[in-house]
């Protein structure tokens, strides 16, 4: 598995991509943890992963592992309220990507 395709690597990608959205407002510490935890549930889904507790033990270990960079990485980036309606929607982890251009 290579980075990209890891829980992590696609939860550093979206974060990424949140910090070059232009306009809206900064991102509050509920709305990263939205999109961490959205941008996790895609990628698990994406393996068959349904579970609900399993995708939680997921994305608890994987905030563990770089939740708090993550988390730090996101706070005050710019966010619109569409973004994050789009992220909420998001079914794949394409959606997550258009959602945070």
């Amino acid at each position: 598995m290579n980075a990209c395709s890891s829980p992590i690597g696609r939860i550093a990608g979206a974060l990424f991509a949140l910090a070059v959205v232009a306009c809206g407002h900064p991102a509050s510490k509920d709305e990263c943890e939205a999109i961490f935890r959205r941008s996790a549930e895609v990628t698990l889904l994406a393996r068959n992963v349904t579970d609900p507790n399993e995708i939680a033990r997921a994305v608890d270990e994987a905030r563990l592992v770089k939740g708090q960079a993550m988390l730090d990485d996101c706070l005050g980036k710019r966010i619109t309220d569409d973004a994050m309606r789009c992220v909420r929607e998001a079914k794949v982890a394409a959606d997550l990507d258009r959602c945070l251009q």
